[in-house]
């Protein structure tokens, strides 16, 4: 689910702010990978949950700017699989 807004300065600049929540699933199969000449199973079964806010703003017809930041947490732990953590991206863009 996303929520995003659009907002207009009086000098022409344009902003959009937005918030998002994701729920995910792992799936219920059986994966495994080789650490060598051994299988070892992976075992994640979890919900997880993930909420972001960020913003995208164009300063005039040439320049942008984005920047975004989020956490993700565990919301079941049925396998044994917990994944919690934070992340973020920032950048410029230029176009000619």
């Amino acid at each position: 689910m996303k929520g995003k807004w659009t907002i207009t300065t009086d000098s022409g600049q344009v902003w959009q702010p937005y918030v998002r929540a994701n729920v995910w699933a792992d799936f219920d199969g059986n994966p495994t990978t080789m650490f060598g000449v051994d299988r070892v199973p992976l075992i994640s079964h979890a919900q997880y949950m993930d909420v972001d806010a960020g913003f995208s703003t164009k300063i005039d017809a040439h320049f942008s700017a984005y920047a975004d930041a989020g956490y993700q947490f565990a919301i079941s732990n049925d396998g044994g699989g917990k994944r919690n953590g934070v992340k973020g991206t920032a950048g410029l863009r230029y176009q000619w």
